[in-house]
């Protein structure tokens, strides 16, 4: 399970990067001063038009990203320690940011890749769990789909027999009678995006991640945004 995660995070990292790297000379430099992220601004790539729902059974769409900085991650609320480990993190980001008296401390949201057994309500528990102030985001599986592309992030489902035989699906295929009882894994990748206030993809943090040094960076990146 470690090396097939291993793999599936090395690979969208590089799909991730070749699909952002195409930002211009303006953040070169500021790309080369970061420490635990990358820059993943393409003016070029708008993020897709979506429409999901939050965790207060409000709209949550393109709009939710304009005027403000933003945290955000893709979670399943089954994981048993990656996503769990994530939104830690991120809560230690924010923190940090506070404590620090930062200029700009970015709003924290979290977008279910599981939105079958993730609905807003059992989002809304768990997300706030580790920090009041998350925003859990749940909605149609195309969408979500879309944005995970769009972000170049990567999930599978995983469905092991009674034999420990695992079999993985298919993003839009249907699951088999009887699974959502029997309950699945999803393997996935672990980035933390940062979203600038024109709604647009702007840096990414590979796992794992480190808070304070995410929190230098982005207090770099806001600073000469």
């Amino acid at each position: 399970m470690f090396k097939k995660i291993l793999i599936i995070t090395v690979v969208a990292t590089a799909v991730a990067l070749s699909l952002y790297v195409n930002f211009g000379n303006h953040y070169k430099e500021l790309a080369k001063q970061l420490k635990v992220s990358f820059m993943l601004y393409n003016p070029d790539k708008e993020l897709s038009s979506f429409s999901l729902i939050d965790h207060n059974n409000n709209k949550f769409d393109n709009k939710n990203f304009k005027g403000k900085w933003t945290l955000l991650s893709f979670i399943y609320t089954h994981c048993p320690d990656v996503c769990p480990t994530g939104l830690v993190d991120m809560s230690i980001l924010k923190s940090t940011l506070i404590k620090r008296s930062a200029s700009i401390v970015p709003n924290l949201v979290t977008i279910t890749f599981d939105p079958i057994r993730d609905t807003p309500k059992v989002l809304k528990t768990y997300v706030t769990h580790f920090d009041k102030s998350f925003l859990g985001v749940s909605g149609n599986q195309s969408q979500i789909n879309q944005l995970v592309q769009d972000f170049g992030a990567y999930y599978e489902r995983v469905v092991y027999a009674k034999n420990g035989k695992p079999t993985i699906l298919k993003n839009d295929e249907p699951l088999p009678e009887g699974v959502l009882e029997s309950g699945y894994l999803i393997n996935h990748t672990a980035w933390i995006y940062l979203l600038s206030p024109d709604g647009q993809i702007f840096a990414g943090f590979p796992s794992p991640h480190n808070p304070l040094e995410m929190a230098d960076d982005i207090e770099l990146l806001t600073k000469n945004y």
